[in-house]
């Protein structure tokens, strides 16, 4: 552990405290790929919520779960971390919901191993635990994963622990269901830099800051996957005409006719409605339906 200290340039953490805290600065693990933990500081019994936008999806994350924990974990067995500064309080458990991953041996959805999950994290944490939880709430209509997110995070708080959660689910601080400095609610977000042209061109700082993410830039994270230009336009249509709380109206081509009938065509489909049982139809209604028929085939 020397040797690994000496040429990473590990840390001791300043100190260990009694009372619920925790604050890493600059945490970086080379493992499996160089990835920094921005600024995490979290006090006695408070939720970091952190709001996330698309881009770059999960390896753009600024602070990401398990290297949040794993920091933890090495301070506790007397290990140096790579970080700048690091403020650790004693951890009796680390209880996280990270990634839910769907198998046979398990006849269970991705959401019903989420709830199993979050109901004993709620069950097993204490003051002195570290919760990490990622993406919690999906696999289910948004608005009652946002209402088991938001309540699930009370509980926490009720509780003491220290928690850090990121979510797309803007909507957990516009609709009220849990408030910003207030109640043990801190919310952050990751800091992307949005220019005042039309391009969509939106550049991620790789930055934690206080405050809730604006936009979660799903059309521009689309846009960059290169999906079909009609399709983002479309939905950006969508989602302008739910603000303003209008009617979605369909696509003016779905509503035109794609192919005219012939008279032909209109004369073959008016015999053969016209019979009301082919079982019994008679010798003349069949060979008059085979000629219309021919005539189709032929034109």
């Amino acid at each position: 552990m020397g040797d690994i200290r000496c040429k990473r340039s590990l840390r001791k953490p300043n100190s260990f405290r009694i009372m619920p805290r925790l604050t890493i600065q600059n945490g970086l693990l080379s493992f499996p790929a160089p990835t920094t933990v921005a600024k995490v500081a979290i006090s006695a019994r408070y939720v970091l919520p952190v709001t996330l936008t698309q881009l770059k999806c999960k390896h753009s994350y600024s602070i990401r779960h398990p290297q949040v924990g794993l920091l933890v974990y090495m301070a506790h067995l007397g290990c140096f971390i790579p970080c700048s500064e690091a403020i650790i309080s004693v951890t009796d458990q680390i209880c996280a919901r990270i990634s839910t991953v769907e198998t046979c041996a398990v006849p269970q959805s991705s959401f019903q191993l989420d709830l199993t999950n979050m109901a004993s994290i709620l069950l097993r944490a204490t003051s002195q635990s570290l919760v990490l939880i990622d993406e919690f709430g999906k696999g289910t209509s948004p608005a009652s994963g946002i209402a088991i997110l938001g309540a699930a995070l009370k509980r926490l708080s009720q509780i003491g622990c220290r928690t850090v959660c990121t979510t797309h689910f803007l909507e957990i601080f516009s609709l009220g269901v849990i408030e910003d400095n207030a109640s043990g609610f801190k919310a952050r977000r990751m800091a992307i830099h949005l220019p005042n042209s039309n391009d969509d061109t939106v550049v991620p700082l790789f930055k934690l800051e206080d405050g809730v993410a604006e936009s979660s830039a799903g059309l521009i994270c689309a846009k960059r996957a290169g999906l079909n230009p009609n399709v983002v336009s479309r939905a950006k249509e969508i989602i302008q005409t739910m603000r303003n709380g209008r009617r979605i109206t369909p696509l003016q081509e779905a509503t035109q006719s794609e192919f005219e009938l012939s008279t032909e065509e209109r004369d073959m489909l008016k015999h053969l409605f016209h019979v009301e049982s082919w079982e019994d139809a008679s010798e003349d209604e069949i060979r008059t339906l085979i000629q219309k028929v021919s005539l189709v085939s032929s034109g």
